[in-house]
């Protein structure tokens, strides 16, 4: 019933095999007869305000609305809440969390509320699922399970090991050799593990300098360095017209938390020009499985597409569109992984 939805939500939001026990924690927190069931778990979104989100959930279709990762926060969140048990008892990313079970949750209540009505008794599918879940949520957090065996032997040792690490330090001092460094070499000159990210990367004399920018390419890329991660940029398309371009973490599909305000603009213009949609095209670099990939830039197409409309865009008035050439279209992997959205009159 939830097969495919929960393998989903694994690929698009970084869970993998956790995506299952997201799944059954969320429709045992839906389900429980002590909170009132799912009518009473609706009713958490009602209060919050979102009562014509709920509605276009009922049924399921095309017609239901995204929920935000901050609506869900509301809703969810909190102390004891439903994204802090998960998060304390799988050991996940909460931003992951939050964004799977705002994916999932149109869908679950969708199949859940067949002609619109929430049901007098749940499908045995579902109550299996909700059972599992429900073991998980009563099961301690990872951290609390952890804390016994960390604590409980060591710390009786503690005091003594302290003492032998500083006898050893002391021996250790008195019978090095008195010996003058290295001129020029010093410690904090090693190379890290891992390249660090600064903000303006020297280009090496070996590699070929960037393109200059032409007049058929955005105002704003002449003079702004592509993202190397996750992040929105607002520009201006030689039309004169606001449009994005929306980079993500590789394998990621999440949109960057800063959406809605570089948006505005691009937003505010639709809305002054009922006339105007946003065409969504998807990108990705050349690296790893090439059918995957297509997958990855198809789902952050419909991420930012979801986005937008969160953002007030009506959905009719947004297209996905998928580029002629969709893999290694930047000069570098991190800036093939992105989302444009351009207007289209």
């Amino acid at each position: 019933m939830f097969d495919v939805l929960i393998r989903e939500a694994g690929a698009r939001f970084g869970l993998g095999d956790k995506a299952l026990p997201v799944a059954q924690m969320l429709l045992a927190y839906m389900t429980n007869r002590d909170t009132g069931g799912l009518a009473g778990f609706l009713e958490k979104f009602k209060a919050a305000n979102l009562g014509p989100i709920i509605q276009s959930w009922l049924g399921g279709g095309p017609s239901a609305q995204p929920i935000s990762n901050s609506q869900v926060e509301t809703v969810l969140g909190g102390s004891g809440g439903l994204l802090s048990l998960i998060t304390s008892r799988l050991a996940v990313n909460r931003d992951n969390v939050t964004s799977a079970i705002g994916y999932l949750l149109p869908a679950i209540v969708g199949r859940l509320t067949p002609g619109g009505s929430v049901p007098a008794a749940l499908p045995p599918e579902v109550t299996s699922l909700a059972a599992a879940g429900q073991s998980l949520l009563a099961a301690p957090s990872m951290a609390a399970a952890a804390a016994p065996a960390a604590g409980g032997g060591m710390m009786k040792w503690l005091p003594w090991v302290v003492v032998a690490a500083a006898a050893l330090i002391g021996l250790s001092y008195c019978g090095k050799p008195k010996t003058t460094p290295d001129v020029g070499v010093p410690p904090a000159a090693s190379a890290p593990a891992e390249p660090v990210a600064v903000p303006a990367p020297v280009t090496p004399a070996s590699e070929p300098a960037p393109p200059a920018a032409t007049a058929s390419e955005p105002a704003a890329a002449a003079s702004t360095e592509e993202p190397t991660g996750s992040a929105v940029v607002s520009l201006i398309d030689p039309n004169t017209m606001p449009a994005l371009k929306v980079y993500f973490d590789s394998g990621k599909s999440d949109v960057h938390a800063d959406f809605a305000a570089k948006a505005a603009d691009l937003v505010a213009y639709m809305k002054a020009n009922p006339d105007a949609k946003a065409v969504i095209s998807g990108f990705n670099d050349p690296t790893g499985n090439a059918a995957a990939n297509a997958e990855l830039s198809k789902h952050r197409a419909q991420a930012v597409q979801a986005a937008l409309v969160a953002a007030g865009v009506a959905q009719d008035h947004t297209l996905l569109e998928k580029p002629a050439e969709t893999t290694g279209t930047s000069a570098t992997n991190a800036a093939s992984r992105r989302v444009e959205v351009v207007l289209r009159k």
